[in-house]
């Protein structure tokens, strides 16, 4: 594989203007901004719309000691849901009578107020078991409802019967309520940094924005740029493959040095993303205050990781472009690639609660996953040993070479192969045999 510098950089520069005069460049550059801010707007709408739909509801009180509570509790509680205006700001809940006579069997009422939920006459029952004496005296309670996942009665049921339950424990322990309350409440825990001897004004509290936000967003960053670029190289070699046109382009340029030309012309189209959302991000941020957010070290760190894992997965989606004959047959093939890019996104949450546990460290230096979970580390407290730092680069380089040197044996082979679409295997042995 010889380079020829002078026609890799023709490439480079014709890949890289021929991506950044089209249109799908301009809606690549606007999809992450509008996703993102589509995605908080849509949260907050959604927090703000509130299901004002009241809760219907039966209570079977086999204790006969608590439905009364309940009552009571429910039109306590339903007074205070309308705002000043008369507008409902939760759901009111409604306690229903029971619909069915004694002479029912608890297999029998339970299968009717069932069918009630089901024709929606109910939105769920409650079957509170039998309570003993004393301070031990602990009922069952049952909730039945068609929406697992709806909790706010579940939730309200259970404070009230919990609350009542627990002034009879401490009536019957001949306790005063109100002085065991009063001792026992809780105290809220500050969360700080560690002191720093250089600086005398203590330990200061711990910004969400610098510890959690600035992560995520750096790992987010180099995730969109590099499944931006990506499919788009596997769509431009398969396009000119059935276009004929990398034939034209063989007759004057071998194909690891079109291969480079084109990763490396990508190289630039995602420098130039980064540099037009990092600008975009720095604007903002020096707006609310945190221009020093992101260090000159973490900077540099972003611009070799990045580039790092545009190689790894630009070589491969290359060559598995180079091998296909359309769209379709690629499908087959992407998965394991598909697979190493969604690796960050499968455990980065649990990185970003324990920077430093075995599962964070190793999957930090796993070489696909380490540009963006290493960068995601270092952007945290604790930042991680220069040690592991230094492996990740070494690691992520020495695997962004072997893709690059593999992509380049399949893409040579299978640029100009025609006819069925090779099975994994076949890729494995032209890499082998080049």
């Amino acid at each position: 594989m010889s380079l020829d510098l002078r026609k890799i950089g023709v490439v480079a520069s014709n890949e890289f203007s021929s991506s950044v005069r089209t249109k799908s460049f301009i809606i690549s550059l606007l999809a992450l901004p509008i996703i993102m801010g589509a995605s908080i707007g849509l949260q907050v709408l959604a927090g703000k719309q509130v299901d004002v739909k009241p809760r219907r509801f039966v209570v079977v009180d086999d204790s006969g000691s608590f439905k009364s509570v309940i009552a009571t509790a429910a039109e306590a509680y339903n007074a205070t849901v309308a705002s000043p205006g008369g507008k409902p700001t939760r759901p009111a809940f409604v306690m229903e009578k029971e619909p069915y006579g004694k002479d029912r069997t608890p297999a029998e009422r339970e299968l009717d107020l069932s069918d009630l939920i089901r024709c929606g006459e109910l939105d769920a029952y409650v079957v509170i078991g039998p309570v003993g004496d004393g301070p031990d005296a602990s009922p069952t309670i049952q909730y039945h409802s068609n929406n697992p996942n709806d909790d706010m009665l579940r939730g309200w049921i259970t404070s009230v019967v919990n609350g009542e339950l627990r002034a009879r424990r401490f009536k019957a322990a001949n306790i005063d309520q109100a002085v065991a309350e009063k001792l026992g409440r809780p105290v809220q825990t500050e969360n700080l940094q560690l002191a720093e001897r250089s600086d005398p004004g203590g330990a200061k509290r711990v910004d969400p924005i610098r510890t959690s936000v600035v992560p995520a967003v750096l790992l987010f960053l180099v995730f969109m740029i590099v499944m931006t670029n990506g499919p788009q190289l596997l769509n431009s070699v398969i396009e000119e493959k059935m276009s004929k046109i990398s034939e034209v382009l063989l007759g004057s340029v071998s194909p690891f040095n079109l291969m480079m030309g084109k990763l490396i012309g990508n190289v630039g189209v995602a420098m130039l993303l980064a540099i037009l959302y990092l600008g975009a991000g720095y604007a903002v941020a020096a707006y609310h205050g945190y221009a020093d957010v992101i260090s000159p070290g973490l900077l540099l760190a972003l611009v070799f990781f990045l580039f790092l894992a545009v190689l790894v997965f630009g070589s491969l989606y290359m060559a598995i472009g180079a091998a296909c004959n359309d769209l379709k047959d690629a499908q087959s093939l992407m998965w394991p690639v598909m697979i190493l890019s969604m690796l960050p996104m499968f455990v980065w949450t649990a990185v970003l609660r324990n920077p430093a546990s075995p599962l964070s460290v190793g999957m930090s230096l796993f070489p696909t996953a380490s540009p963006f979970l290493m960068l995601m580390r270092m952007a945290m407290q604790p930042a991680p040993p220069a040690w592991q730092v230094i492996l990740s680069v070494v690691l992520t380089t020495a695997t962004a070479v072997f893709c690059v040197w593999v992509g380049g044996r399949i893409f040579r082979t299978g640029l100009l192969m025609q006819g069925k679409t090779p099975t994994i295997a076949e890729l494995a042995k032209w890499a082998m045999k080049g």
